[in-house]
């Protein structure tokens, strides 16, 4: 009888355990109806352990999807009263998509449709997913569908919690912060390390298209869709060219990345359903994943999982969260900083503002009166050279000493 109380306790803890370690092999991948299909017009969660479908968040067949204006709220007309739709861009993913990036902390989805420069995001709080639009705001400068070198086709999220997301040539680096009223920054190109050679995160046949992922010491890995991986500091925008994925057929295209482990990532291809490949980051070889037949092709994955916990040196103390206050005409960058220099930019009316740098327990480490006199106004604040490493907060106050802008900075050395 004790053998078989044993037998069932440890049978129930290795489900308790193989439960738990599920949702880290699955991923949210932009895909089609159809296996095989090259139409990227759906959302749905994969188990990359088998190809499984767990939810179908989004279908191109939906007649009845709620779209609204990211910051208003208020609905975004789609059809006229006959039916018909006002203009085929407004779909949610007409002009299909290439890039999305999973928010844990928010628990949603942003994506941006090819050709169109725009920040989308889906809510998946609940079981009817909702899309907003950031409407008139410039995310990249693609022009439309045949406007290739400009389209935003690598995403994630950071470990600042911060998005990121990169054109195609390499030339616009993104960021969007997450929180109720996320701003949006063109951070310029990305830089090759004098390293790489011949090998450039610009030249389209070895570095364009792709995913990105993020580490847990503050770094991008872009990997191509044709094997090549770089990666990003995002403080310095430099690339630094890694390694190419061995162990890939050469007719599949590595479209989407997602971690699954702490040193391991599983790539997806938008041409194949042979299978998924899991790729170790150690030596970046890859062996495919078996599967009950064929797998969901897909232009993206994104899950939030960052590679390399288990190294992490930077903590994000709770406590930041419910002190930050957003303001979307107030940014901050770059994040993390560790070349002892951050800019705040301000598009807010003229005045004075006090930007203060201020450590976990409230002390006052560094600061510097801005008078603002223009739009686009950009304030840069020295870090002191001997602050230690690790999580601080920037506070903007205004004239009056209200602090209009808090959030976090994580301060790393070279």
């Amino acid at each position: 009888m004790k053998h078989r109380i044993l037998l069932t306790t440890i049978t129930l803890f290795s489900l308790v355990e193989a439960l738990a370690q599920q949702p880290a092999r699955q991923a949210y991948a932009i895909t089609a109806a159809t296996k095989g299909s090259f139409v990227w017009t759906e959302v749905k969660l994969i188990d990359l352990s088998n190809g499984n479908v767990v939810r179908s968040v989004y279908e191109s067949k939906q007649t009845n999807i709620t779209v609204t204006h990211a910051r208003t709220g208020k609905p975004i007309q789609l059809k006229d009263p006959t039916g018909n739709f006002i203009d085929a861009n407004q779909q949610p993913f007409s002009t299909f998509s290439a890039a999305c990036a999973y928010d844990k902390a928010g628990n949603q989805l942003f994506y941006t449709p090819m050709g169109i420069p725009e920040l989308r995001v889906i809510k998946l709080d609940k079981p009817e997913a909702t899309v907003s639009y950031f409407a008139g705001e410039a995310f990249g400068v693609a022009k439309d569908l045949k406007d290739e070198a400009n389209h935003i086709t690598r995403m994630a999220i950071a470990v600042d919690g911060q998005g990121y997301a990169l054109s195609n040539d390499g030339n616009h680096l993104l960021k969007f912060t997450t929180g109720r009223k996320p701003v949006i920054t063109d951070l310029g190109a990305l830089e090759d390390d004098k390293a790489n050679g011949d090998v450039s995160i610009h030249t389209r046949p070895s570095s364009w298209g792709g995913d990105m992922i993020a580490d847990a010491l503050g770094n991008l890995y872009v990997i191509s869709a044709s094997h090549y991986v770089f990666k990003v500091d995002i403080n310095t925008r430099k690339a630094t060219f890694v390694s190419r994925i061995n162990g890939l057929p050469a007719s599949f295209t590595t479209n989407g990345a997602a971690v699954v482990a702490d040193d391991k990532l599983v790539v997806s291809s938008a041409n194949s359903v042979e299978g998924y490949y899991e790729v170790d980051m150690k030596d970046w070889k890859a062996m495919i994943v078996p599967n009950n037949g064929n797998v969901y092709n897909a232009s993206d994955l994104a899950n939030g999982l960052l590679a390399f916990e288990s190294k992490r040196t930077l903590t994000i103390p709770a406590f930041i969260d419910r002190q930050r206050i957003t303001n979307d005409k107030i940014a901050l960058y770059p994040n993390p900083v560790t070349k002892g220099v951050f800019r705040v930019s301000f598009n807010t009316e003229a005045g004075s503002y006090n930007v203060q740098l201020v450590d976990l327990s409230g002390r006052l480490v560094a600061q510097k009166v801005v008078s603002v006199s223009n739009e686009g106004q950009v304030a840069e604040i020295t870090v002191p050279a001997k602050l230690s490493k690790g999580s601080y907060l920037v506070k903007v106050l205004n004239n009056a000493k209200k602090a209009v802008y808090v959030d976090q900075l994580l301060v790393t050395t070279d």
